[in-house]
């Protein structure tokens, strides 16, 4: 059994025993959404004055595992609205402990900003910066999976500087530093960090 993080977007219809429309996100981050009644999906007492949109779990069946990414079945029949009884997703504990090593890159990253974007004890590179680039746009896309859409002002402004922070390097001749840099292009001086997910608050377990 896998826990399938879901959210319920709205209430569907008052037929009986109640539908909801459902939201899903895959291993590519696509969204795909299944309308289905609620007894099929949860046991939560939902009903058409609850809040939407609603986070919850679906219990679906591993059909195959390979690495990281899982095939489920969602169940009883259950498809989404293009008639796909099965996704691919990323187990949630995988994408916690990716999200957890990323951010901590990340905030390091940014951390003596507006000094300069850092790469370990040093500046970066351009090449570094690229890279970075890179690994960012995967946090993004672990984030979107993990739902956490209050990141996105982060994601950007992290966007902004490993974008921009090459182009200083190569002209910082021509500016008193990458703080003057920054305020010539209007761009953020400080990466504000976005509020830490709950499970990341817990404490972790310690190895016996």
């Amino acid at each position: 059994m896998v826990k399938l993080r879901a959210v319920m977007v709205r209430w569907q219809s008052d037929d009986f025993p109640g539908w909801v429309e459902v939201s899903v996100r895959d291993a590519r981050g696509r969204d795909h959404r299944i309308i289905e009644k609620v007894p099929v999906l949860t046991s939560l007492p939902v009903t058409a004055d609850s809040r939407f949109p609603m986070p919850f779990w679906i219990d679906a069946e591993a059909e195959s595992i390979d690495g990281d990414e899982i095939v489920v079945v969602l169940p009883e029949g259950t498809v989404t609205i293009e008639g796909n009884g099965s996704l691919v997703v990323v187990s949630a504990k995988a994408d916690q402990e990716r999200y957890r090593h990323d951010r901590g890159w990340l905030d390091h990253a940014i951390h003596e900003l507006p000094t300069g974007v850092l790469w370990g004890v040093d500046g970066a590179t351009a090449a570094q910066c690229a890279e970075m680039l890179h690994g960012l746009d995967g946090f993004a896309l672990v984030c979107a999976r993990l739902g956490l859409d209050d990141h996105s002002e982060f994601i950007d402004a992290c966007r902004w500087h490993f974008d921009h922070y090459p182009h200083y390097l190569s002209r910082r001749r021509y500016f008193a530093d990458y703080a003057t840099y920054i305020c010539d292009r209007r761009g953020p001086l400080q990466v504000s960090p976005p509020p830490s997910p709950y499970w990341l608050r817990r404490p972790r377990p310690q190895a016996s």
